[in-house]
């Protein structure tokens, strides 16, 4: 095998690896509270909620006072804030959400029965509380595990409403409890203001908390491709660091002030901001496998505080979580392997941005990125062929050397070496090109793996550009087999080793080997690698007619 050929293979096939050993998502369909169909409607007792396993929490005085009994458990009263791409629904028990459903053709999900559904970002297991309940710390008279506490869920009463606003007054331990939701204009945004008193007591704090739940009997969007809508991870920025929070861990407190804290929902991401960054956040598992909470602990000095935060709930898109300051920009999470490349997958993020504007379809705008990327690269590409001309004017010389050495791989290299030197030939210029491709391909992968602009952008048969083309009469996907013949015909009429059995590999092997990592990566990536082979194939061939000796040759028969 001679060096640029070995090279090229061993960097293809790295590529491959690494990209099969990526995370495999998980995916459908959670048990969810139904969404409301009226603003405002009245339902009966619910049951008390089962305990959920400890939050991190401070360990009561000597002396402290129990717990509160909740008020008797009124119906619940729900009242809905409309905003601009979202709709909230707040819940009298526990003053909390119990919906944030998103607006809009792009944020629906497939349902069982086969139809479409608006994506709601409120997803709790049985038992867990409703995201933005509140709780006392033990020393203010809640309990020691807060996620439990029958503050989360007891019933407030709704003291003002209107059609931007609704405010709750009720009890959490010692501490009276005024909350506010407030529509703020901006899109999948809402004001939250909270009002505590009680007796001043060392160590008082309120806590907030934000739970989740990713069903572990939910499928799979595909081997290797993006999350799934049901997708929920705890997460928080304090200090210098965004933690991101596996479930079923176990307990973890995280250290510094809180910049933000929620959940990574995929392609979406709800996150609370305190008005300036304070408190201390903590993460914990919840009541059943796959259910996580957030906790962010404020404390509460003299007695009394008046806190306010700022809710996102809506796309993790690039420019509005850099718009929000603090780092939430981190929010995005590229993954372990295309880390590396993130500084690449958001400059082609703004490239095919810029390309879609214009041309109004995400497909088209991959197309154009790839033949962007091409005329790049075409200098390389060309320089790449002329050396893999001389190379093969050279191989005669390369036999001779083979006969004269034989077996000893030592003097045979640093002979052939010296013949490429003698003659100007580089031989690592062939897979110079394919690796600049490479960083090219992980970065597009991160981008449909991260970006919502993106998701749910059809083209073509192609409804979903972040996910695996459709298998046809339940297992042909012609896109992946599409790059695959194109990949066939690419090394069919390229200059082959002179070595048969070396030929056949590349001929037979690299294509099969593509097509199959194809078939379950996001059809944007496929179609960009097979848009990208079939210029090849015309670079080929008009390089062939320029050079004669690019003419493919007939591998000698063993």
């Amino acid at each position: 095998m001679t060096p640029e050929n070995r090279r090229i293979l061993v960097a293809t096939v790295l590529s491959v690896v690494i990209i099969t050993v990526w995370q495999v998502a998980f995916a459908p369909k959670p048990s969810q509270k139904p969404r409301p169909t009226a603003t405002e409607t009245t339902q009966g007792p619910e049951t008390p909620a089962p305990a959920t396993p400890s939050a991190p929490a401070s360990p009561a005085p000597p002396g402290s006072p129990p717990v509160n009994t909740p008020p008797p458990e009124a119906p619940e009263e729900l009242h809905t804030l409309r905003g601009p791409g979202f709709e909230a629904v707040l819940s009298s028990h526990g003053g909390a959400l119990a919906h944030l459903v998103l607006q809009g053709k792009k944020f629906q999900r497939d349902t069982r029965a086969g139809g479409r559904e608006p994506i709601d970002l409120v997803r709790v297991a049985p038992g867990q509380p409703s995201p933005l309940a509140l709780v006392a710390s033990p020393e203010w008279g809640g309990a020691q595990d807060g996620a439990s506490d029958p503050a989360a869920s007891a019933s407030m009463r709704v003291v003002a409403k209107d059609d931007r606003s609704v405010t709750y007054e009720g009890r959490a331990g010692q501490a009276s409890v005024r909350k506010t939701f407030r529509l703020t204009g901006k899109p999948f945004e809402l004001a939250v203001e909270i009002e505590v008193e009680g007796p001043a007591a060392r160590d008082a704090a309120v806590v907030l908390l934000y739970p989740g739940y990713f069903p572990p009997d939910a499928g799979s969007r595909g081997f290797l491709a993006g999350p799934p809508v049901e997708f929920v991870r705890p997460m928080c920025r304090a200090g210098e660091d965004t933690t991101k929070y596996e479930i079923g861990k176990g307990a973890k407190k995280v250290e510094g002030a809180v910049e933000w804290a929620g959940l990574d929902q995929g392609y979406f991401a709800s996150a609370i901001f305190p008005a300036q960054p304070s408190g201390t956040c903590a993460f914990a598992d919840g009541p059943t496998k796959g259910a996580g909470l957030t906790f962010v602990r404020m404390p509460v000095e003299g007695g009394k505080a008046r806190l306010a935060f700022t809710l996102y709930a809506g796309p993790k898109e690039l420019d509005t979580l850099r718009s929000y300051g603090r780092k939430f920009d981190t929010a995005l999470d590229y993954g372990w392997a295309a880390r590396p490349f993130a500084f690449f997958a958001r400059g082609l993020l703004y490239i095919l941005r810029w390309f879609e504007a214009r041309v109004g379809n995400w497909g088209v705008a991959i197309i154009l990125l790839t033949v962007l990327v091409k005329v790049v690269l075409l200098p390389l590409t060309v320089a790449q062929m002329r050396s893999m001309a001389e190379m093969r004017k050279l191989q005669p010389e390369v036999e001779k050397l083979k006969a004269k050495f034989g077996d000893d791989r030592e003097k045979l290299q640093a002979a052939t070496m010296e013949l490429y030197r003698l003659h100007k030939v580089n031989p690592f210029s062939g897979c110079l090109p394919l690796l600049l491709q490479m960083p090219i391909w992980f970065a597009l992968y991160a981008t449909l793996q991260t970006s919502v602009e993106l998701y749910a952008e059809p083209f073509l048969w192609i409804p979903d550009l972040t996910r695996p083309e459709p298998a046809a009469f339940g297992f042909l996907r012609f896109l992946p087999l599409s790059m695959g013949i194109s990949q066939f015909l690419m090394q069919k009429i390229s200059p082959q080793p002179t070595d048969d059995a070396q030929a056949k590999m590349m001929l037979y092997f690299m294509p099969a080997l593509f097509t199959f990592m194809m078939w379950s990566v996001p059809g944007g990536l496929t179609l960009y690698i097979f848009v990208n082979n079939v210029l090849s194939i015309g670079q080929q061939i008009y390089m062939m007619r320029k050079m004669p000796a690019m003419q493919p040759v007939k591998p000698a028969k063993g």
